[in-house]
């Protein structure tokens, strides 16, 4: 099983794609995987899930959407996976192997890059850092403020590694490589300046 935040919020397994339904469903999915193994408060998830003022019965959608994601995970095997979607009062938590989110993944590899010593081993970890994108992040959810914020700051961290790899490719003499990585993202993002 694998969570996806890099590209459409998906919920994978061997057999595909487990369709998760409403937006808000895969907005509640989202905002519990941006901080997984952290009791997430209702009012939080009110937040992201209404971009305006939410609906008096606000607590019984968020209940609903929680019952329905916890029925869909129990369907497709989540416990064989360590994954459980807890209650803690007013507040739910994703418990589970931070290693199941791509967004997890993809933060480990950049990680991991800044501290090689040659230059051939940063490009091919920030490679595959980067091949856990499949899109924009957050795709698929509610566009509130603070999924908006989630998102860019994703992004940020995408570009800075985009950068780094560009880097690297230079220190390794491929500067043909190295200037079509930030070609790429220059056209995207024309306000970026570290990369003109």
């Amino acid at each position: 099983m694998e969570f996806r935040l890099l590209g459409s919020v998906a919920v994978v397994t061997e057999s595909g794609d487990v369709p998760l339904g409403p937006v808000k469903r895969a907005t509640l999915l989202a905002v519990l995987l941006l901080r997984p193994n952290t009791p997430v408060s209702v009012d939080r998830l009110t937040e992201a899930l209404w971009e305006q003022e939410p609906p008096l019965h606000f607590k019984t959608v968020v209940q609903g959407h929680v019952s329905r994601l916890r029925a869909l995970l129990a369907a497709h095997g989540a416990r064989e996976y360590g994954i459980e979607l807890a209650t803690h009062g007013a507040a739910y938590e994703l418990q589970m192997p931070e290693s199941l989110v791509d967004a997890h993944r993809f933060e480990e590899l950049v990680g991991l890059a800044r501290v090689q010593r040659q230059p051939a081993d940063t490009v091919r970890m920030l490679r595959e850092a980067l091949a856990c994108w499949q899109g924009p992040a957050l795709t698929g959810t509610v566009r509130s403020g603070p999924l908006e914020a989630a998102a860019a700051g994703l992004e940020d961290l995408r570009l800075a590694a985009v950068e780094a790899l560009a880097e690297a490719y230079g220190q390794l003499g491929e500067h043909g490589r190295a200037a079509a990585v930030l070609r790429t993202e220059a056209v995207a993002h024309p306000l970026r300046e570290s990369l003109a």
